[in-house]
């Protein structure tokens, strides 16, 4: 398949005119997307997905050396769904020509795909307020405009939403997902906060670069004791190459670190305290890899949801908002017990429970959802078992 500049891909979002519609979509990354070609396949319906920047813009802003910690791989001849794919019919492995694809490759097949699917899509408009509508409803106030929707679908992930101010001082301190490469890290030492993904990754790509890294973690994200779920702890891939790092002498990994606080000090260097009085010192701004706030993007509308003492959003059984019906969140953020469907493979599951409900509502034929080629089954493949509780 070809491989499209960011330009192209950019360009890939054709203006679809703001009108009433029955489904609106925040979001253009791989929920939005995703979630837009399962509302595809019910007759009638009138929908878009408005994006603010580009398709994928959170991809887009990953840092140059980043890579999917899922592998993709084309599996779906023999009904395995590619992990990272956002229909079943298609596999990011064979357009990007790689397992771990970077950002900016994804990106690129997430516009390939809504372009090759006529995905209604209005690029550049950001949602700037939502209001509920007289009736039912909602009133959506955009760059070009109003726009009606009976029903609001929130998909725009938690990238753009880093948790910046995890703890005092931390506004000293770069974050993961304010990086554009690596390489711009060019003193010999640095310090990274935090030990799951994102801070994992930045210590591994800094010692790739040659750099020396003292990781501070509050516990081991990795060891056999931990849960083996990537939402819970590191993937297998982010251990095997933290492994590797580990093995070339320039890593350093401090556990039971619980920073509190980060100050300069009289020399102009960094200090980085601990809640049990440890400190360390670094000539160099501590990176963060603290991860992303508790809700996403979804807090744009805090309002709207109804929120837990743990900061994460409540769901019905079918992702809707418990205070405002007719919303609905879908990607990363979703949420229900212990089950976090923060992983492409885990957040696609829901897509197909969310149209049925719109459906249902509309009085709509949703069979088209749960038959045939358009169906995820447990593995991407609706026959492949029955009464299946994997």
């Amino acid at each position: 398949m070809p491989q499209w500049s960011e330009h192209e891909a950019g360009a890939a979002a054709r203006e679809a005119p703001l009108r009433s519609l029955d489904v609106t979509i925040v979001g253009a990354g791989p929920a939005g997307v995703g979630m837009a070609l399962t509302l595809a396949k019910l007759p009638g319906i009138r929908y878009a997905v408005l994006e603010s920047g580009r398709i994928g813009e959170s991809f887009r802003r990953w840092p140059e050396q980043t890579r999917f910690i899922t592998p993709s791989f084309h599996s779906n001849p023999f009904g395995l769904a590619d992990l990272n794919a956002v229909n079943e019919a298609s596999s990011p492995a064979i357009f990007t020509g790689a397992e771990h694809p970077g950002g900016e490759q994804y990106a690129n097949y997430l516009a390939f795909i809504a372009k090759g699917h006529d995905v209604p899509i209005v690029g550049g408009c950001k949602v700037q307020q939502v209001t509920q509508a007289p009736g039912g409803g909602f009133v959506l106030a955009t760059e070009q405009g109003k726009l009606r929707t009976r029903f609001l679908i929130w998909a725009t992930g938690e990238y753009q939403f880093p948790d910046l101010k995890p703890f005092s001082g931390a506004h000293w301190c770069p974050h993961y997902a304010q990086v554009a490469t690596w390489a711009d890290f060019d003193a010999p030492h640095h310090t990274v906060i935090g030990g799951y993904e994102s801070g994992a990754d930045a210590a591994i790509q800094l010692v790739r670069l040659g750099r020396t890294v003292r990781l501070l973690a509050r516990k081991s994200t990795w060891d056999s004791q931990s849960s083996y779920d990537p939402s819970l702890s590191l993937s297998p891939h982010t251990r095997g190459r933290l492994y590797e790092a580990l093995d070339t002498g320039r890593l350093e990994i401090v556990f039971g670190a619980d920073v509190v606080e980060v100050t300069i000090d009289t020399g102009g260097g960094y200090r980085i305290h601990a809640a049990d009085g440890r400190h360390w010192d670094a000539a160099q701004p501590p990176i963060l890899g603290t991860g992303f706030l508790k809700g996403g993007g979804a807090r744009q509308i805090a309002d709207l949801w109804e929120w837990n003492a743990e900061g994460r959003i409540v769901l019905s059984s079918l992702d809707e908002s418990t205070r405002t019906p007719g919303l609905f969140l879908v990607g990363p953020q979703v949420r229900h017990e212990q089950r976090i469907y923060c992983f492409i493979y885990k957040f696609r599951q829901r897509f197909a429970l969310v149209a049925a409900r719109i459906a249902e509502r509309l009085e709509i034929d949703a069979s088209a959802l749960q038959t045939g080629d358009g169906a995820w089954g447990p593995f991407g493949n609706s026959d492949c078992c029955e009464g299946c509780e994997c």
